[in-house]
């Protein structure tokens, strides 16, 4: 598990979005931490599935906060016969789930049939209708090859 600070990066993207669109997006998230909180998800959806019988179709992410958990004590080599110790942070994930209340139903309709670019969405609104995967890979880093390949083939 992590340090704290990188898992809440995650679970703050998918915090009140539908779990089927939390899943989807933790499967293109390039943080290492997005496999940690894709399995609690997954597990979370589960068990509501099956301990409470909610339908795994109509649940949101209610909440997904980050706790400190324990320390791992290492042994850190500095120079000169020295040593010291390492801290490395461990952290408790905690991701609620719950069923779609008849309200929100009737609002994810309403926002899917309006056109939602005409007027500018509240961040919860924006959550709770399908939306295009939140990009998480800086622009600098892509390589765009197929812009590099046609550039090679067209000066041969």
């Amino acid at each position: 598990m992590e340090s704290p600070k990188k898992v809440n990066l995650v679970a703050a993207l998918v915090r009140g979005m539908l779990v089927k669109d939390a899943l989807l997006q933790l499967q293109v998230t390039i943080k290492r931490a997005s496999k940690t909180v894709y399995q609690v998800i997954h597990s979370a959806r589960a068990n509501a599935a099956h301990n409470h019988g909610l339908d795994p179709d109509r649940l949101i992410v209610a909440e997904a906060f980050v706790g400190k958990g324990d320390f791992k004590k290492r042994v850190s080599y500095h120079g000169k016969g020295r040593s010291g110790i390492m801290h490395k942070p461990e952290c408790r994930l905690t991701v609620v789930v719950r069923e779609i209340t008849p309200e929100e139903d009737a609002e994810i309709a309403r926002l899917k049939v309006h056109n939602c670019k005409k007027k500018k969405l509240t961040k919860r609104e924006s959550r709770l209708v399908p939306h295009t995967l939140i990009e998480t890979t800086p622009v600098w880093g892509r390589k765009n090859k197929s812009n590099h390949q046609n550039s090679s083939a067209s000066v041969a």
